[in-house]
């Protein structure tokens, strides 16, 4: 970080040198064009000419638990990687090398030798791909909420055992969202491919998170599954009505979340209401185990909680228009 003086022209223009080691990393030359971009806190982005074909390369040591080094180099945007070993690779060594980029989406294996292995992205991102892959991400998720609910008032071990397969799926959309809102917070012009700004893509970063947790409470519920469970009809009906007004919730929050929705913030939280009382069901059944009914309960209000989480990542546009939401101003 360095201050830079401002120096004025006789016509009334301001002018500010760029950094010798800034412009030399990047071959600026005298006539090269940058763009420059106001952000909305005042401060100014200075973009390199050629930085939207930039990709990076890394290059890393076999090590034990490799597969936490390919999932860091992934999350933080490599696009090639290359795995080195002093040695010739053996059959484990290879075998943990692709499970660990099995749940990479888009990270395959481009090139194999005997010493080394080269990693690298298939996958083009561009406009409105993070809207796609989380609401993918939601689809998914949803899904496995609905069916883990299922199969533990059917004691459903084959539609739990499902349940437990999708996660794999939805761990993969959740490292591409880390992946792209990254990518996109530390690369102006891929945030601008993205249609993602800083915000945003800590927004969709979060979402997504909140989902990948979702995903694992099922999982939980899934694992309780029980073999010939029977219920009251009370329960029976309330689960199936929390079940069905929670996965609306979540879907509506999500579309709030990308649309800037803030105005339907009042109505999400007043539903909350409602689903607490619909899971406040006695625990007193004489045709169920008592501590599986109990854990099983703790988990939908775990799932619920967490649900509300999606509603405080809704924020206002901040366009000023007529419904509410914040006009930004600045003071002169």
């Amino acid at each position: 970080m360095s201050y830079r003086k401002v120096q004025k022209t006789r016509k009334g223009t301001f002018l500010i040198s760029l950094p010798k080691e800034w412009a030399a990393s990047y071959s600026i030359n005298k006539e090269d064009t940058l763009l420059v971009m106001e952000q909305p806190d005042g401060s100014l982005t200075i973009r390199p000419p050629y930085n939207k074909g930039r990709e990076i390369s890394a290059k890393i040591k076999y090590a034990p638990y490799i597969d936490r080094y390919i999932t860091w180099s992934y999350l933080m945007g490599v696009d090639t990687l290359e795995i080195i070993s002093d040695s010739l690779f053996n059959n484990k060594q290879k075998d943990e090398i692709k499970d660990a980029i099995k749940k990479l989406a888009g990270f395959e294996v481009i090139d194999e030798k005997e010493d080394r292995i080269i990693i690298g992205t298939l996958m083009e991102a561009g406009q409105g791909s993070t809207e796609k892959y989380i609401k993918k991400e939601l689809y998914i998720a949803t899904g496995m909420e609905r069916e883990a609910i299922n199969s533990y008032l059917k004691g459903d071990r084959d539609g739990a055992k499902e349940v437990e397969e999708r996660d794999d799926e939805v761990d993969r959309l959740y490292f591409l969202l880390v992946r792209l809102s990254r990518t996109a917070i530390s690369n102006p012009y891929v945030g601008e491919k993205l249609g993602l700004n800083p915000i945003s893509a800590l927004d969709v970063r979060e979402a997504s998170e909140i989902l990948e947790n979702l995903a694992d409470y099922a999982v939980k519920i899934s694992i309780m599954a029980l073999e010939k469970p029977s219920f009251d009809a009370e329960i029976l009906s309330a689960v199936n009505q929390f079940s069905y007004e929670l996965i609306s919730l979540q879907e509506q929050a999500l579309e709030a979340i990308l649309n800037h929705a803030f105005s339907q913030v009042p109505v999400l939280l007043e539903t909350k209401g409602k689903l607490v009382k619909l899971i406040d069901f006695p625990v007193n059944s004489n045709k169920c185990d008592l501590v599986s009914l109990l854990n099983f309960k703790a988990a939908l209000i775990q799932i619920l909680e967490r649900s509300y989480d999606l509603i405080d990542l809704v924020s206002p546009s901040g366009s000023g228009n007529p419904d509410g939401d914040l006009i930004f101003e600045k003071i002169q």
